[in-house]
């Protein structure tokens, strides 16, 4: 039933899936970023150091650890800004959704009063042609 909240609550519902749909972007990438720091930390402890060699392969081997830590620094930085930014997201979600809600029970309530108008009206108009039925049934009687 259309009341003259009906386009707003279409408008408040959108927004609220809007945001539903952002925060379930987030966490995704908030588990791809799990997923790659796992797999950095993965291959820091499956890497072998040379124990015995030349300079270079013992230096390119330090190196190649210092750019996975480098790489997972990173990747905890960017989650932790993630984690920032889905905290906001859920309290703008939490917003959305009480106004949502306030506006789906001011809907609820117009189409309850509307409603019990039309439940009036039925009754009034049972009462007439109540009162008509009778009224001709009576005429009826009358003229035998």
């Amino acid at each position: 039933m259309k009341t003259k909240f009906s386009e707003l609550l279409k408008v408040k519902k959108r927004k609220v899936d809007e945001m539903e749909n952002r925060l379930l972007e987030l966490q995704n990438q908030k588990n791809r970023f799990l997923l790659q720091i796992e797999e950095i930390d993965d291959d820091i402890s499956s890497h072998k150091s040379p124990k015995i060699g030349d300079f270079s392969k013992i230096t390119l081997s330090y190196a190649k650890l210092s750019i996975l830590s480098n790489q997972k620094k990173l990747k905890k930085q960017e989650l932790l800004n993630l984690q920032e930014q889905i905290i906001e997201q859920k309290k703008l979600y939490k917003e959305a959704n009480i106004d949502f809600e306030k506006i789906k029970y001011l809907d609820d309530l117009e189409v309850e009063k509307v409603l019990q108008q039309m439940k009036i009206q039925e009754s009034k108009d049972m009462d007439e042609i109540a009162n008509i039925l009778f009224s001709n049934k009576k005429r009826m009687v009358s003229l035998l």
